[in-house]
């Protein structure tokens, strides 16, 4: 590179140039990730690929519905995306997460019952609503850190 910021050269290294000069496992495994990655990306759809022109000279063209099936590498590749070098971990937290946070949201409409029920046995001056207004808020807090 040169001062000003622009390329001198550009060079296109091989899988081989690569894996020999770093002599590690999880390079030649990021490589094919990587080859398989571009293979998915410049895959050609042809019913979309071969699109006329509108022949009224209108820019809206009908919708074109077409029907098929996603690939098995394609949902592989956004599972992984979404875990990355740990999936199994990151899938296990987010169920977690979920089902803590509906928890949560369930336990929310159960004490609003409770709350509700004091009345209904006590006096109301005998309800203390700081302590279980306090309790409601801490129960919202903890369902909105969940789903962070």
């Amino acid at each position: 590179m040169r001062r000003d910021g622009t390329v001198r050269t550009q060079e296109h290294y091989s899988e081989e140039v690569i894996i020999r000069d770093n002599d590690d496992s999880s390079t030649a495994a990021k490589v094919t990730t990587f080859q398989e990655e571009l293979e998915i990306t410049h895959e050609e759809v042809p019913e979309l690929a071969k699109r006329e022109a509108s022949e009224n000279g209108k820019l809206i063209v009908a919708e074109e519905i077409t029907r098929g099936r996603v690939s098995r590498r394609a949902y592989k590749l956004f599972f992984s995306g979404l875990g990355g070098d740990h999936p199994f971990i990151f899938h296990t937290l987010w169920i977690f997460a979920f089902l803590l946070s509906d928890s949560i949201k369930a336990s929310q409409t159960w004490f609003l019952g409770v709350w509700g029920s004091q009345y209904e046995t006590h006096d109301p001056s005998e309800v203390s609503v700081p302590l279980y207004g306090t309790i409601l808020i801490l129960l919202f807090e903890k369902c909105l850190i969940s789903q962070i």
